[in-house]
């Protein structure tokens, strides 16, 4: 079995807040999540098991439950709950999966469980829910309950199909990427975009050090070098690199 995680720093706040009327912020939540992802590779029907980590920050108890529930990754980089796709959801068990955080105190949970037949990359997201509590937005009441998540990602071993395509092009201030993934597997990708002036000279390069693109998903991401490029017609060297190979794709970069 081969584990990536998040490691050691824990995530303070919210993946998400749910209100019972609508989205609000929560006031006096102090929760932190350790790890907030998990990846692992695996072959089908292999077991697993790992720890995590929560921590109470409030000088009260706060009672905790815990919900499953598969996800996908959208164009932008954020995260949708589905209703398909829950054979990896279907075989965890979270160990306990309620109890009560003392004020200022943590607690281990176990999380088992084994990887679905298929192919490719499954997810599921492990979320431990808070009290509901009263809030205020904007003048108006309500009621909310604080949700930490974890990202739970699973590819099953001999069956990756990895595949990337990718689209550079730049206008005015912004470098625009496209990335389509038509592969089977999660694509988490090391970006670097370097920029050359005609004559072959580098001017700038851009960089982002962990860019994840959903299987058969895309992502589209803007770029801003730290100072403006110069009005001109500029050549963009893509570069990416992942768990999967190395990728490369060439543009332009027009400043008026």
């Amino acid at each position: 079995m081969e584990m990536v995680e998040t490691m050691p720093r824990a995530i303070t706040g919210t993946l998400m807040l749910l209100a019972l009327s609508g989205l609000a912020l929560a006031q006096g939540v102090s929760l932190t999540l350790s790890p907030a992802r998990v990846e692992l590779t695996l072959l089908p029907g292999e077991a697993f098991s790992f720890p995590v980590t929560l921590k109470n920050e409030l000088p009260r108890e706060e009672p905790i439950g815990v919900r499953l529930t598969p996800f996908r990754l959208l164009e932008d980089g954020s995260l949708l709950e589905t209703p398909t796709g829950g054979e990896l959801c279907a075989s965890l068990a979270v160990i306990p999966t309620a109890f009560s955080l003392p004020p200022l105190a943590q607690r281990e949970v176990r999380v088992e469980g084994k990887a679905p037949e298929g192919e490719g990359t499954w997810a599921c997201l492990v979320v431990f829910s808070g009290a509901v509590r009263p809030s205020e937005r904007g003048g108006v009441r309500l009621q909310v309950r604080p949700e930490l998540g974890l990202a739970l990602y699973v590819t099953l071993r001999g069956t990756e199909k990895p595949a990337l395509k990718a689209k550079v092009e730049g206008e005015g201030s912004h470098l625009s990427l496209w990335l389509e993934n038509p592969g089977n597997v999660l694509q988490r990708l090391r970006v670097r975009a370097q920029v050359f002036t005609p004559s072959g000279e580098e001017v700038a390069a851009l960089s982002l050090e962990d860019l994840a693109v959903w299987p058969r998903g895309s992502r589209r991401v803007l770029l801003e070098p730290e100072a403006p490029l110069p009005p001109g017609e500029y050549r963009v060297v893509l570069l990416l690199e992942s768990p999967y190979g190395r990728y490369a794709a060439e543009g332009r970069w027009r400043v008026p």
